[in-house]
């Protein structure tokens, strides 16, 4: 990764008790030159990078034109006077621009707080990046000369609060219509989208194909970790029960949700976690929130049933390819019998 242009600028809310009508109202503070890209700047920046990657995250593109002015959110109009496919004309001026504009929406939400904003231009796997995290301090301790321990306040890089990274290269190229990837923290939703209202992202949908594409990153995990076919079945069936639980209970699907419940339930302690997540977002492009089509849904399940006399189990694909059921007499035929089986029972014939 090779950073280009990096600053923060900081914009605080006063809380929201004050008798005075500006205390709800966020205060900017500006750094008035780009800062140093140094040891320091680079480690932060490969530390957000991580965030990223295994962070839960939503995927969208910029909104269409408002139909009442016919205007493009401000910010991608923003982009489009600063950014010429290569490099911006003046990434002080342009950051600036773009903290207004947060500031403009953090104002329409009073429960939220500010922070230090994070805009930081780079180059990956030759395109151009830009993200803009919203950073925040947490208390920690250190030991003084006297090795007393004191209080201190530190940035929060254990997670990421809000953040948006922008793929410019497939943004102007039309690559693709996933180009903005997206934090907006947890808790209410109407407290936390002002960040993606700030970046002008609408949040990209379709159930089906994100279905499918979220059992193809289950196989790429299974594969990963190099499990034979009877324990992908295992796994595959896990994540359908879960699923199925998670939807009965109104409860939404998510990638980090997933990842996490597969990790506990098939990974050794001592085995790599986080696989899940990382190819979901990073291979098959999953917004963090999957909406599940049924019928895909399906395709991870297994048919299985037994009595005192027979005991049988199948994929759902095979129903209605190469097992059949017939509700009127209730008999099931099967024709591509397994081999072993078959050798049974030609065996049996033959004796």
């Amino acid at each position: 990764m090779s950073t280009l242009n990096l600053i923060v600028h900081e914009v605080q809310k006063e809380e929201a008790d004050r008798k005075d009508a500006d205390a709800s109202r966020a205060r900017i503070t500006f750094r008035d030159d780009e800062n140093r890209i140094d040891e320091h700047s680079e480690n932060l920046s490969n530390q957000l990078r991580e965030l990223f990657r295994k962070t839960g995250l939503s995927t969208g593109e910029f909104s269409a034109a408002d139909e009442a002015d016919g205007e493009a959110p401000e910010f991608k109009q923003l982009l489009e006077r600063s950014f010429d496919g290569r490099q911006f004309a003046d990434f002080v001026k342009f950051s600036k621009d773009a903290t207004y504009l947060f500031k403009k929406e953090l104002d329409r939400s009073p429960p939220s707080k500010g922070g230090y904003l994070w805009f930081n231009h780079y180059v990956y796997g030759g395109e151009h990046f830009l993200s803009v995290v919203l950073l925040r301090k947490k208390k920690g301790l250190r030991l003084g000369k006297d090795l007393s321990l004191a209080e201190i306040e530190q940035l929060d890089l254990d997670k990421l609060h809000m953040a948006a990274r922008l793929n410019l290269s497939a943004w102007l190229e039309g690559k693709s219509t996933r180009y903005i990837s997206f934090r907006v923290g947890q808790g209410a939703t109407e407290v936390t989208n002002y960040f993606s209202l700030f970046v002008g992202c609408a949040e990209y949908r379709r159930d089906k194909a994100d279905t499918a594409n979220m059992i193809h990153a289950l196989r790429a995990y299974c594969s990963f970790h190099n499990w034979n076919e009877n324990k992908i079945e295992s796994v595959k069936q896990s994540l359908y029960d879960k699923c199925v639980e998670w939807r009965r209970d109104e409860v939404p699907v998510m990638l980090d949700a997933i990842s996490e419940y597969l990790d506990a339930l098939h990974v050794t302690p001592d085995g790599e976690k986080g696989i899940f997540l990382e190819k979901a977002q990073r291979d098959f492009e999953l917004s963090n929130h999957v909406p599940i089509n049924s019928q895909e849904l399906n395709k991870l399940r297994r048919y299985s049933g037994r009595n005192s006399n027979i005991s049988i189990s199948f994929k759902s694909g095979a129903l209605n390819v190469t097992v059949f059921y017939d509700a009127k007499s209730e008999e099931l035929r099967v024709t591509d019998v397994p081999d072993e089986l078959k050798l049974q029972l030609d065996k049996k014939k033959d004796g």
